[in-house]
Order: C-alpha cells, then sequence, then structure tokens
C-alpha cells in the first residue's frame, strides 16, 4: 500500500512538472476556461432574480452547487485526467504496458495525464464560494470537504463510465459526452430532479452525491447526513474500482476487440 501511494505520488509530481513546463500554453487554457464559465453564472442570477426559490434552493445554493461541481472536474482533470482517456487507452492497446508493472494498473492508468485547464477550474470554482460567503453568507467551512467528497464520487462515476469501454469498441467520445453531462447535472439546482432521476443521481450516476446531499446537508445544518455520504461515496469508489477491474480481466483474457497481440 505504501509503495503504491508513494508511485502515485511520484507519478502525479511528473505530470504536474510536465504542466508546469508549459506556462504560457497553461496560462492560455486557463483563462479561457474562466472566461467560459464567467458565460454561465449570469444566467443563474437571471433566473433567480424572476424565481427566488426553487423548492428552497436560492441563488447562493445554486452558485455552490457550480463552485463545487466546477471545482471538482478541474481537480480531477488536473490530477487524474487519464481516467477520462481509458477507453481510449483500451482501443490504443496502451494497457498492456500497465500490466508489465509492478504496481496497480488503475493508478498508471489514471495519471499517465493531465489536463493544464484543471487548474483554472479549481480556481474558478473557489472564489465563486468566496463570492457566495460574500454577499449571501454561505458557509465554506465544509468546503475543503465538499470538494474532497465530490471529486471522489466524480472520479468513481467516470471511472465507472471509463470502464464500459472494455465492452464497447470506439467508445472515448460517447464516453467524454456522458462525463460532461454528469457534471453538468451535478452543478444544477437538486430539486429539478425528482422521482426516477432522483434515485439515478444517488445510484447508477451518483451527481446527487457530488453536490446535492452534501450541500443540502450544509444548507439545512443536517450533519447527520454527512456519515451516509461518506458511505455512499467509499461505496461507489469500490464498486467503481471492482468494475474496473473485472474489465480489465476481459482485456487480460484477449476477449476484448481491437486489443493489440
Amino acid at each position: 500500500m505504501g509503495g503504491s501511494f508513494r508511485y502515485a505520488m511520484a507519478l502525479m509530481g511528473m505530470v504536474l512538472k510536465s504542466a508546469a513546463s508549459q506556462r504560457g500554453a497553461v496560462l492560455l487554457r486557463g483563462v479561457s476556461s474562466l472566461l467560459i464559465h464567467l458565460c454561465y453564472i449570469p444566467v443563474w442570477f437571471v433566473m433567480f432574480s424572476r424565481i427566488p426559490s426553487i423548492n428552497g434552493w436560492g441563488i447562493e445554493h445554486a452558485l455552490l452547487a457550480y463552485a463545487v461541481a466546477t471545482s471538482c472536474w478541474g481537480l480531477v482533470s488536473l490530477l487524474a485526467y487519464g481516467l477520462r482517456t481509458i477507453p481510449e487507452q483500451i482501443d490504443n492497446g496502451e494497457m498492456d504496458g500497465y500490466l508489465t508493472l509492478p504496481q496497480p494498473v488503475l493508478i498508471s492508468a489514471a495519471i499517465c495525464t493531465s489536463k493544464s485547464t484543471g487548474l483554472g477550474e479549481v480556481i474558478f470554482g473557489i472564489a465563486v464560494c468566496v463570492y457566495a460567503s460574500i454577499h449571501y453568507g454561505t458557509n465554506l467551512s465544509y468546503l475543503p470537504l465538499l470538494i474532497l467528497l465530490g471529486s471522489a464520487i466524480l472520479a468513481g462515476g467516470v471511472l465507472f463510465i471509463a470502464s464500459l469501454g472494455f465492452w464497447m469498441r470506439q467508445y472515448y467520445s460517447s464516453a467524454e459526452e456522458i462525463y460532461f453531462n454528469l457534471n453538468l447535472m451535478s452543478s444544477r439546482p437538486a430539486p429539478i430532479f425528482t422521482g426516477v432521476f432522483q434515485l439515478i443521481s444517488l445510484t447508477i450516476l451518483p451527481f446527487g452525491l457530488m453536490t446535492h446531499a452534501p450541500i443540502q446537508m450544509v444548507a439545512a445544518h443536517q450533519t447527520s447526513l454527512l456519515s451516509l455520504v461518506i458511505i455512499g461515496v467509499v461505496g461507489y469508489c469500490i464498486f467503481s474500482i471492482s468494475f474496473f477491474y473485472l474489465g480489465l480481466k476481459r482485456y487480460e483474457s484477449g476477449n476484448r476487440f481491437g486489443v493489440r497481440g
């Protein structure tokens, strides 16, 4: 366990150093990402100026959900962008090299690359949280925990979706759309998801555990929800990792079409 952790940290350090060596490109991409997100924020102000509350959710809750979702997306992209490229790695036979290493395949596949725009998204998300705290009195004492749990559940969701690539060929583009929509739904107010959609948001595609349930906990001061959220996050991550290794067994056996010999 200790060796795997040190390997992950070393690999992550190499990826971040590589990104830092391209400071100009990183800065440009970060600024572009910030400008894109700034285009979305005014929509919430317009909507909540006409409808002050959506089943108890106000502008402060919507801003917090958007900010946490953006920060989580950025953090996962910065530190574990390889999760999103797993379908492409499978199609290109890149898992072959990881299987020869003494370290866990998942660590190598997840941290093999980074997306530099992630840093800008993390900074933007935190800035929006600070704005919400100053103008609406939003409690930010749980913010580090919200981002940590949200990033874990997002990584788990991305891993589950990506692992379907062991059974589907040329799946990369479709997977990217699903990742994006998973994060998009997590940035929307929780009350708009009811019935079957709410069930899905807490199970198969648990974007509800990423922002909705934690923000409800903060808004209603229901700290008892925290333990349930943590259990849900840990349980789903275990499920996603198990599903990945189930697919990897199929890959190892040669049953995956497109695997290079």
